[in-house]
């Protein structure tokens, strides 16, 4: 601070002049008094303003900036090929088998691995979209910890099956997982959407 400094400068002027001249040294220990006193107040001052204000806007968030990619080509394909979210019901596709992935921590999970069926007679799915709700159960009550929706793309030909898996988007919190079981896991996986583009019928 420059005013910190002046005083700084003005007690050790006063100091040198208290002992050069007996005449000024009782005014000189007077000013140096006051000086002191001064800086001590502008430190205290300072240091209760620095706590008092909030951190500053232009520190970025350590959240993370979840950008949906395969919204944004999807959407552009939608353009192209409107008829593509029609062609295969979503009656016509189902997940079973879901699971959390086997190298998973205790208590939590990373992703899931689910077995995609397309029943389409005719279609091949090339894109779905799911509802994933995650359950902490202890005896009969099952409670939502947490839940995600998205949207993935596929290469599934009618009236077959492919293995998919689907990654737990990471927390907030660096290094935490988003959520920690108490007792034992009931995963909800529920389709929302299909796209089967280009008129992609099984031949």
């Amino acid at each position: 601070m420059k005013i910190e400094a002046m005083l700084w400068i003005l007690v050790l002027m006063s100091l040198a002049l208290a002992l050069v001249s007996r005449q000024y040294r009782k005014y000189g220990l007077a000013v140096v008094g006051v000086a002191v006193l001064a800086i001590v107040a502008i430190i205290v001052f300072a240091r209760q303003d620095e706590a008092q204000t909030p951190a500053s806007k232009s520190v970025p968030t350590q959240r993370s900036q979840h950008i949906d990619f395969e919204r944004s080509h999807v959407a552009k394909l939608d353009r192209l090929d409107p008829e593509a979210k029609n062609r295969i019901a979503l009656a016509e596709i189902r997940f079973e088998q879901i699971r959390p992935a086997a190298d998973s921590e205790p208590g939590s999970f990373e992703s899931i691995r689910a077995r995609l069926y397309n029943d389409s007679a005719r279609f091949k799915l090339t894109d779905y979209g799911y509802y994933l709700v995650v359950q902490d159960c202890l005896a009969t009550v099952c409670t939502t910890i947490y839940d995600q929706r998205g949207l993935e793309s596929a290469a599934i030909p009618a009236n077959q099956a492919r293995d998919v898996k689907i990654a737990i988007r990471a927390d907030e919190t660096p290094g935490l997982p988003p959520f920690k079981l108490v007792g034992s896991v009931n995963i909800i996986l529920s389709p929302t959407e299909t796209r089967a583009f280009n008129g992609a019928a099984t031949p």
